[in-house]
Order: C-alpha cells, then structure tokens, then sequence
C-alpha cells in the first residue's frame, strides 16, 4: 500500500468508519485521492480493496484526462477492479504452477495465496487457459445458516457467484448451440441442482467426486470429470468449490485426490 503513496495514486488511511464498506475513495482539495481501506480487515483483505479503490483512481483520471475513454460504472467498474486486484497479486507463472500441483484446488490455492475464493476462483479461469476447465463457487448469505444434517433444503441458501470458463470448455449438445445447455450448466445467482454434486457436498459437508458426467452428446466426446469440496466455517458449509474438466483431462485433478477424502460416484447423467 506504500506504493500507492508514492506513485501519487492516492494515500491509503486505514479507518474504523468505513460505513460497512471494505473501502472507498475520496479527493482531496489539492486534486489528489484518499483510499479508506478498513482496519477491521485481514492484512490480506486490505491488500486487495486498496488496489481495487486505486483501479477506480486510475480509470477516473484517464476519463478526466481523455472523456472519449468512456468509464464504467456500478457492478461493471466493480468486477474490472477485482479482476484487476487479483491479477496484481496472483502472478500468473507461479499461479500456474501452484493450480497445477494442487489439481486445480481452489482451497488449497487460498491456503497458499490467502486471498478470498471468489477471487482466485476467477483467476484459475485467466490463468490456466490453455486447460478447458469451468471453475464454480457456491456461497451461502450470512441471513441463511443451517446446522448440517438439518432438514431442509440446504442447498437452496447457496448461490453461485462465479461461473467461470475457459476459452477451451465447450459444450455441444447433439450439434445445438449452448444456449440449449444452459439449464444443464450452473448460472451465476442459482442454487446448486437437484442431484449435483454441489448439493451432495451441501448436505453432507464432505468432499464429492463424480468420475464422469455424460449425456451432452452423442459420442461422449463432452463427457466431464467433477470434483466439489466445501469450505467449512463455524461448523457450516459456507461455500462449495465445484471444478469440472473434460473427461479426458481427468488426470489434472488427481492431485485433489491426496488433499481429501473424497465421496466418489462413478457416473452421472447431466448433472454437475
């Protein structure tokens, strides 16, 4: 954050009063830039909110400097300056190499780099794109907790709030477009499906597996290799971590195999 200090990008204050923001920024009266991270934050946290509000400083001035760049705004600036965050704190060589080793493990990638599920759930999407792959994160709203094993429909407070695919990860469906796969496929802001392997770890709070999903064509040639693992917070399933490649790349995964116990089903039909 002392970077940012120094290029002249903006000062970064940590505050108490951040109006339950993680951050925000202000201008000053000699044209420059206030970032408030809040102190509350984890050091990790703060690191990612001061590059993103600093994103938003730099895009604001180059609109100021040439208008005709245009600026986004609302949920659009947002998701560009976490994309931004992300990428300036998870390097892409040794991202890679981590993502490799650990089988394209979003848990074990957070316990290496810290940083939040969401982000690095986007950035093994950015990074690995030479590897067809659809990373998911299901998380579940603070309003909404459930002991496990209470009855009920426990998948239901989930949502998925990154869908992420790579250029490589297509599907086809007896030669329709994928627009005829979209009921088949997560959807960003949609609960785990009844029957997938999300909902399995939702409600057994253990990691699943399901050797091979077919049924997207008639060839198997789209058939896909699952694996899911729960994120575990004060006894709860707070987030699930679905990570689907096709079923010939399956060997990509096997690492995931030596970091849990998973709950393996051979076969599925159309379900991830």
């Amino acid at each position: 954050m002392e970077l940012l200090n120094r290029s002249g990008i903006g000062t970064v204050v940590l505050s108490h009063e951040t109006g339950g923001l993680r951050g925000y920024h202000v201008g000053t009266k000699d044209g420059g830039y206030q970032i408030h991270v809040d102190a509350s934050e984890g050091r990790v946290g703060q690191e990612h909110t001061a590059l993103h509000e600093a994103y938003e400083v730099v895009r604001e001035r180059l609109h100021d400097l040439h208008p005709r760049i245009g600026l986004a705004a609302g949920i659009s600036l947002c998701r560009q300056a976490d994309r931004f965050a992300a990428a300036t704190l998870m390097q892409p060589y040794w991202f890679a190499i981590f993502a490799e080793a650990s089988g394209l493990d979003v848990v074990a990638l957070q316990a290496s780099y810290g940083r939040s599920y969401a982000s690095l759930t986007i950035r093994l999407a950015e990074v690995m794109r030479h590897q067809p792959l659809l990373a998911v994160l299901y998380e579940r709203g603070q309003q909404a907790v459930r002991p496990l094993g209470m009855p009920g429909q426990l998948s239901e407070s989930l949502r998925a709030t990154v869908v992420a695919r790579t250029p490589g990860f297509r599907l086809r469906m007896q030669r329709r477009p994928l627009s005829a796969l979209r009921g088949l496929l997560p959807r960003r802001g949609a609960p785990p499906a009844p029957g997938s392997v999300a909902e399995r770890v939702v409600l057994t709070g253990r990691p699943a597996a399901v050797d091979r999903v077919s049924g997207y064509d008639l060839w198997q040639a789209d058939d896909l290799a699952v694996l899911a693992r729960p994120v575990i917070w004060g006894g709860q399933v707070a987030k699930v971590s679905v990570i689907a490649v096709p079923y010939r790349d399956r060997s990509v995964l096997l690492p995931q195999f030596a970091n849990a116990a998973f709950e393996r089903t051979f076969h599925a039909h159309q379900v991830l």
